[in-house]
């Protein structure tokens, strides 16, 4: 009867233990399901979802707020992914949020992964379709590797290449062992050096003249700032090349009568080119020299003569009391 008793009272722990066990797994099921708190469904299209299942977290933030309720295949590029997200999350999800698959740690389960953007959008509500990022896959990783790997195989040959004709160059080796070649790469080093010190101090030289001249100070500084003098400048380049013009005008007139009296033509022309002329005005002048010494001679003999002496005395007298 002892042993009966025993026996009844370890098979009730035994199936209390399990009904325990029964009812905490389905209540985490249920959590993990968000089937005893308030919940919304929304959506996300992606072209390759890389093994994602039902049941996989949808994650914001990095924190759980929902699972992965049911997945279907909308055509043969795009696969539908329906998720159900905790009801206490909706404000902070926005609707230009962006829905990703990726993975828990390194080699877990794939799960959602809903993340924000900078721009500003209201929150997300229930039936709403999330943009979704292209996922990267392990094949295309693992092919880009490979692709890599082989160009660092050919460069590795090259090098092994390149090394190989150094070593075998008796010329390379000679140069760099030849003192006076290293002394000459010094000597260029530091002229390099001094004509960079020169540069820079040609440089700080003209930056302070440009603060010169924009304060106004020097020459230069004067004409751009005084606008008054900025404007006679103006003025007098203006004569100058009035005065340029006019110099043209009056170089391409003489050069006119230039070819006028080297033609013969006009007095000046006549005068030069006709040499009869030349010769008569020669004449012309003699006789009016020989006509003005007669003249002269005719007076000196008219002022001795009785007749006309009375005369000149009193135009003598008239022309000292003018004085």
């Amino acid at each position: 009867m002892k042993t009966r008793n025993v026996d009844n009272a370890k098979l009730g722990m035994f199936v209390m233990a399990g009904l325990v066990f029964l009812i905490f797994s389905l209540y985490m099921i249920g959590r993990n399901r968000n089937l005893f708190s308030s919940s919304f469904t929304i959506s996300a299209n992606f072209r390759n979802i890389n093994g994602l299942m039902p049941g996989n977290n949808v994650r914001f933030s990095g924190i759980d707020v929902g699972t992965v309720a049911h997945i279907e295949i909308i055509s043969d590029t795009l696969v539908k992914v329906s998720m159900v997200i905790d009801n206490k999350v909706r404000n902070f999800i926005k609707k230009n949020a962006v829905a990703s698959v990726g993975t828990d740690g390194l080699m877990g389960n794939k799960l959602i992964n809903i993340n924000s953007t900078v721009e500003p959008a209201p929150p997300i509500a229930a039936g709403d379709v999330l943009a979704s990022l292209r996922p990267i896959e392990g094949d295309e990783m693992l092919r880009t590797l490979n692709t890599t790997n082989e160009n660092m195989a050919i460069i590795s040959n090259d090098l092994k290449r390149i090394t190989q004709r150094i070593n075998n160059s008796n010329a390379l080796w000679k140069l760099t062992s030849d003192s006076t070649i290293v002394k000459d790469i010094k000597e260029a080093g530091a002229n390099l050096k001094h004509a960079g010190r020169r540069i820079a101090e040609t440089v700080d030289v003209a930056s302070d003249l440009m603060k010169n001249v924009k304060q106004g100070k020097g020459l230069a500084g004067v004409i751009l700032s005084d606008s008054t003098l900025s404007k006679k400048l103006k003025t007098a380049v203006t004569n100058i090349e009035e005065v340029s013009q006019r110099s043209v005008q009056l170089t391409g007139t003489l050069n006119d009568m230039m070819k006028q009296v080297k033609a013969g033509k006009g007095s000046a022309g006549a005068l030069i080119s006709d040499t009869t002329m030349a010769k008569k005005l020669k004449s012309t002048l003699v006789n009016v020299e020989q006509g003005t010494q007669r003249f002269n001679e005719n007076m000196e003999a008219l002022k001795h003569n009785f007749l006309f002496k009375g005369y000149f005395r009193r135009l003598e007298k008239a022309n000292k009391q003018k004085k």
